[in-house]
This record gives C-alpha cells, sequence and structure tokens, in this order.
C-alpha cells in the first residue's frame, strides 16, 4: 500500500515536470498558464510526500508507544 502512495504522488510531480518543461503545449501557444500549473503540481506533490512521511512515522510511533 506505501508503494502506491508513493507512486500516485510522484505521478503528480512528474505530471509537473512535464508542463514546465513545455512538452506539453497548449494549442492556444500560451504556455505561462501550464508552466505555473506545472510548478504548482511539483510543490503539491512534494508537499504530499512531506507530509505523508511525517504522518507514517507519527502512526508508527505511536503504536510502538501503544505496545
Amino acid at each position: 500500500m506505501h508503494i502506491i502512495n508513493y507512486i500516485i504522488r510522484t505521478f503528480i510531480i512528474i505530471m509537473g515536470i512535464i508542463f514546465v518543461s513545455g512538452i506539453v503545449v497548449p494549442p492556444s501557444g500560451d504556455t505561462t498558464v501550464y508552466r505555473v500549473m506545472g510548478v504548482i503540481f511539483i510543490l503539491f506533490g512534494i508537499y504530499r510526500i512531506v507530509m505523508y512521511r511525517r504522518k507514517l512515522k507519527l502512526y508508527e510511533k505511536e503504536n510502538i508507544d501503544n505496545d
């Protein structure tokens, strides 16, 4: 289950990198929105990975304390 969580969160970061790099280009030719959206995806993906790791460590610590 942990692997699936990391894969999904990493996929969000990869989508952000694709938008920032310009691989996906809008038909109108204006890439500003796609680049901003890419940066937001990257930051959101990193945030989700950090929060997932923090919650996982907290959960494991609580389980050890309860045993």
